[in-house]
């Protein structure tokens, strides 16, 4: 996905006129269109965030074996900078609240595509984090225990219904492991999304595609390819 870091010419009730940072992007853009905006709500770092934070490059720095945390904290703070295409670097003291939740949704990406395993304490942490349950949908691992998870459905795809021909654009989706996903329907989902705290992934087209569930490959003009679901 481009970005651009566009500035606010002027502002009338709701409505914002922008000059585009790049002016070759205007392209991509035609009236209609849905774009997404982020903003700076001038609230700095927490002291939280910034435990996390170190835990979880502490995480990284054992398991590469840099044994200096100042090195491996510049070389994941470079890595991220060149991920969201950010031109200058910032500070752990004093950075924003926006982008400190950003940087360790980044630590626990990177944590888990390299299976870099948690301490049972910093996993307790992690797994409250605001887009924990997408990134273990990413790495189709269980959001509860880690273990290799299947897709399950908190809304029921329905008895007869082809869940390869159905959309679940809208609806929610969690990676399960077979156990936490048979406990689920043993329990029921209100109950079971209630005692361990998770929310569900809600499907955008995007994520259907990636996980390729549902009708994704009518848009795409592939052979179906299903990950394996449980009813």
């Amino acid at each position: 996905m481009l970005k651009d870091f566009s500035t606010v010419v002027r502002r009338e009730g709701d409505l914002l006129v922008i000059r585009l940072a790049d002016d070759r992007n205007k392209k991509y853009l035609s009236a209609g269109d849905v774009v997404e905006l982020g903003f700076e709500d001038g609230r700095t770092i927490t002291a939280k965030q910034r435990d996390k934070c170190y835990a979880l490059m502490g995480e990284v720095n054992e398991w590469n074996g840099n044994d200096d945390l100042e090195l491996t904290k510049h070389q994941l703070k470079d890595a991220f900078c060149h991920e969201k295409g950010i031109a200058v670097s910032f500070s752990l003291s004093n950075c924003s609240v926006t982008r400190a939740n950003e940087f360790i949704t980044f630590l626990i990406d990177f944590c888990i595509g390299w299976g870099i395993p948690f301490s049972s304490h910093l996993l307790d942490q992690v797994q409250e984090q605001y887009g924990w349950e997408r990134i273990c949908l990413k790495y189709k691992q269980c959001c509860i225990c880690g273990k290799h998870a299947d897709i399950a459905h908190v809304h029921a795809v329905g008895i007869g219904r082809n869940r390869d021909r159905i959309s679940n654009v809208g609806n929610r989706v969690m990676p399960l492991c077979r156990e936490h996903h048979q406990l689920q329907h043993r329990v029921g989902i209100k109950s079971f999304m209630k005692k361990f705290q998770v929310k569900g992934v809600q499907v955008t087209p995007e994520i259907q595609r990636e996980l390729k569930i549902g009708n994704w490959h009518v848009s795409e003009e592939e052979d179906i390819i299903m990950t394996r679901e449980d009813d």
